[in-house]
């Protein structure tokens, strides 16, 4: 895993940067930061405004674990793809899954809903969102988020053993087991945009689905380090969005005074 900013880093960006990029990122913890409460997470006004700006010059994607009536009115910005439920939702053409995953949803959620109250390893902390297609169990507000963490796993295996079980960040997804993933969108973007090649940045267990992809037209980028990741390159922090937005901006916006000059 290598910096974006190094000198690799930009010879690559070089290769991939060209005019119909699509750019694509998640949202949570890379667009805007992570939050105790997931329902007070807000873009940083900086880079809405940089997103704003790229959406002029590029097609651009949000592909993000969040119901896409949830994510929504948190974008100051029109993406051109709005992908939610980590890839169940917004993918044109595959509108006809979304009942068959609404069914199963609702009832992982009424099981859940009956079996947690009476678990031995339920905590006040531990909460249940329900996306419509897709569950998210919370628990970072839990006494011990590491040790319920574990403890969950098994638990919802067994509740649901019909569903996928996808980790996240203090959280655990719910989803069909024959659902899309971000990987599977992205490329399914990549057919119908039929753009040259595509950026994609994350930070989330989810967007490994993206990292694994053997594209050689695309950039995979990791925010922060992380060594278990397959993302081949990485930024430091969130804060160094704003510095990948303003490179991704001020090439594109190159290319664009080239043709016109």
């Amino acid at each position: 895993m290598n910096s974006i900013f190094s000198q690799k880093g930009k010879e690559q960006l070089d290769k991939i940067i060209k005019k119909g990029v699509l750019c694509a990122f998640d949202f949570d913890g890379t667009l805007a930061p992570i939050v105790s409460q997931p329902d007070d997470a807000r873009l940083p006004d900086a880079i809405g405004k940089r997103m704003a700006t790229l959406t002029q010059l590029t097609p651009v994607a949000i592909l993000t674990g969040r119901a896409i009536d949830d994510i929504t009115p948190r974008l100051t910005f029109t993406p051109a793809y709005l992908i939610g439920n980590h890839g169940l939702e917004g993918i044109p053409g595959w509108e006809k899954y979304s009942s068959m995953y609404r069914d199963l949803c609702a009832r992982w959620d009424s099981t859940l809903r009956e079996t947690l109250p009476g678990w031995s390893g339920n905590d006040s902390g531990i909460d249940i969102e329900n996306k419509t297609y897709s569950l998210a169990v919370h628990y970072r507000h839990a006494a011990d988020p590491d040790k319920t963490g574990k403890a969950l796993l098994p638990f919802l295996k067994k509740a649901a053993p019909d569903a996928l079980i996808v980790p996240g960040k203090y959280m655990v997804s719910l989803v069909p087991p024959d659902a899309p993933n971000k990987g599977i969108a992205l490329n399914e973007l990549m057919t119908i945009s039929q753009a040259p090649s595509v950026l994609y940045a994350g930070d989330d267990i989810t967007d490994e689905d993206v990292f694994k992809l053997k594209r050689k037209d695309l950039v995979s980028i990791h925010v922060e380090k992380s060594p278990a990741s397959a993302a081949p390159w990485y930024i430091e922090t969130h804060e160094d969005m704003i510095k990948l937005l303003d490179d991704l901006i001020n090439r594109l916006q190159s290319f664009k005074a080239t043709r016109t000059g």
